[in-house]
């Protein structure tokens, strides 16, 4: 799922957009992502407010620690708030069924990028678009 997280770092820090990093880390504190630049942009000129899309997981559940790797010495840290997202997704974008697959298919607000797939089951447990009793979360892309 695409997330945009930003930060506001501080004008002071303004204008080095390649010595902002960030990481990510779960919820126990583990860091699953090492520090990385790659997508970060800045809002504006010289702002100091950072920003990156980064594509994760639905299932993920932690925080992005942002640092400056010149001096001043600054970090800043927010929780990745992906429940939220979803659910604004789940009720803003498109969905359809699939006869093909028997799945209800739910999009983000793109309307084209998928982000989760349930399979559709009849009341006898048989997959099924036509009388649909059961949906069984299959996964997200």
């Amino acid at each position: 799922m695409k997330v945009l997280q930003t930060a506001n770092l501080g004008r002071s820090v303004g204008g080095i957009s390649g010595s902002i990093r960030y990481s990510l880390y779960d919820t126990l504190g583990t860091e699953v992502s090492s520090s990385a630049n790659t997508g970060i942009y800045e809002l504006g000129s010289i702002t100091g407010i950072y920003g990156v899309e980064l594509n994760l997981s639905p299932q993920f559940s932690g925080s992005i620690v942002w640092s400056v790797t010149s001096a001043p010495s600054v970090f800043a840290t927010e929780e990745v708030k992906i429940d939220q997202k979803m659910a604004r997704y789940i009720h803003t974008g498109r969905w359809t069924v699939d006869s093909s697959t028997n799945q209800m298919v739910f999009f983000q607000d793109d309307n084209t990028t998928v982000i989760a797939r349930y399979n559709l089951f009849d009341s006898s447990g048989s997959p099924s678009v036509t009388e649909v009793f059961d949906r069984v979360y299959s996964g997200s892309v």
